[in-house]
C-alpha cells in the first residue's frame, strides 16, 4: 500500500519504550562485551606466545574484561536506541 508523497515520515519507537529496552541492554552488553574482550585477550596470548597462567583464560585477562565490558554497556544500548529511533523507511 502506497502512501501519499505529502504524508508525515513515519516516526521510531517511543522514548519511553526506547530507554526501557536500552536500559535492559546494559547488562547484556556489559557481560557479550567482556566474554568478547577475554576471548580476544586468549588471541593475543596465543599470538604473542605469552606465560599460561593455571586456572584462567590468560594472566591479564581482567584488563581485558574490565574494557570490554565499559564498550559493551556503552555500545549496545546506544546501538539498539538508534535502531528504535530511526524512522521507518516505507516500501516502494
Amino acid at each position: 500500500m502506497q502512501e501519499a508523497p505529502d504524508a508525515p515520515p513515519k516516526k521510531g519507537a517511543p522514548w519511553s519504550r526506547t530507554a526501557a529496552i536500552g536500559c535492559f541492554m546494559v547488562p547484556l552488553g556489559f557481560f557479550s562485551g567482556g566474554m568478547i574482550a577475554v576471548f580476544v585477550s586468549k588471541i593475543v596470548a596465543y599470538v604473542t606466545r605469552a606465560p599460561a597462567c593455571d586456572g584462567v583464560p590468560t594472566c591479564n585477562w581482567l584488563e581485558y574484561m574490565l574494557v570490554g565490558a565499559a564498550l559493551g554497556a556503552v555500545t549496545l544500548p546506544w546501538l539498539v536506541m538508534w535502531a528504535l529511533r530511526t524512522p521507518k523507511r516505507s516500501d516502494q
